[in-house]
């Protein structure tokens, strides 16, 4: 195996407890831990098996004035080893006692650090969820400038993202909920306070599942004529397709008479072989194809988020 190895591990940020005592179960079977990377490597080189204490600290402001802030430790006989992600590591050699022996003096002093972890590591997690996943998951879904399968694919892709903060905000709340319940007591303060939270959380999700709901059904109506048809459409997310005999020499008129926003697919298909004209690029006016043989015809008008009226005329 070596002098040394690595090993991933992930924690959570109120976790900070669990990881420290990762940290001193890994020295009593004899690996030291030297330093932390990203994503989450923990790395350790061959050491006597026995006790040591591993502590945590966040403090932005102490990072900035290194020298000190080390000393400080030092001088209650905790050796630094590293910083990784906002937190110090600190050691304790040797058997520190039947109590758990913390870095802070007092449970005010734990729940500062807590405080310190929320401003320096969640907050900005939230501006980014707030000032560029929401809004890219809300230009993506609704279709703004076009559409089509990369507006589509990017649309999921930021739906996946807003998932995964919105299920990490959860599991972060509920963690800080019971770690400053241990700190300060329960108290229908504290609960009030997490119970607000959740209801953030959950009103957040409901919003973004009825946004996304709501851009992906469709909302139309068809009105047909003697030749041809219109699609007025409040969103399209299908395809309409009408079926006609038509004659060398007929021409299909498509005219896009109303486009405010989504994909727009044209189609002219005599029945049983490919299509003998397409268009998806599409704005404001008249598309037309003159028919080359006589036969049996499907004219298709598809959207992809897509808002105005189209209207097929057979000339």
């Amino acid at each position: 195996m070596g002098n040394s190895k690595t090993v991933f591990k992930y924690f959570t940020i109120p976790q900070y407890r669990h990881e420290e005592d990762y940290l001193s179960a890994m020295n009593e079977e004899g690996w030291k831990f030297t330093h932390a990377t990203f994503p989450g490597f923990y790395h350790f080189e061959k050491c006597e098996p026995g006790k040591a204490t591993y502590r945590l600290d966040y403090n932005q402001e102490g990072i900035r004035n290194k020298a000190e802030y080390v000393q400080m430790f030092k001088d209650c006989g905790w050796d630094y080893i590293c910083d990784f992600v906002g937190y110090s590591y600190f050691r304790k050699e040797g058997e520190t006692g039947v109590e758990r022996e913390e870095i802070f003096c007092d449970d005010a002093s734990r729940l500062d650090m807590m405080r310190r972890v929320f401003k320096g590591r969640i907050f900005p997690l939230i501006i980014l969820f707030a000032m560029v996943i929401i809004p890219q998951l809300f230009m993506n879904t609704a279709g703004h400038r076009g559409g089509g399968i990369f507006q589509d694919v990017m649309s999921y892709v930021f739906l996946g993202l807003a998932i995964l903060y919105l299920i990490m905000f959860t599991a972060t709340a509920i963690q800080f909920y019971k770690f400053e319940k241990l700190v300060s007591g329960d108290s229908s303060g504290i609960r009030l306070k997490y119970l607000g939270v959740f209801a953030i959380i959950v009103a957040m999700i409901a919003g973004v599942g009825v946004f996304f709901w709501s851009q992906y059904r469709s909302s139309y109506e068809v009105k047909e004529n003697d030749k041809g048809y219109v699609v007025e459409a409040e969103k399209l997310n299908t395809s309409v397709v009408k079926e006609y005999d038509l004659k060398k020499g007929e021409t299909v008129v498509f005219h896009v008479a109303e486009y405010a926003r989504g994909h727009i697919g044209l189609s002219v298909t005599e029945k049983g072989k490919d299509p003998v004209f397409t268009c998806d690029d599409l704005n404001l006016g008249y598309y037309k194809y003159e028919i080359q043989n006589d036969g049996h015809y499907l004219i298709e008008v598809s959207g992809s988020k897509m808002t105005g009226n189209i209207e097929v005329d057979i000339k």
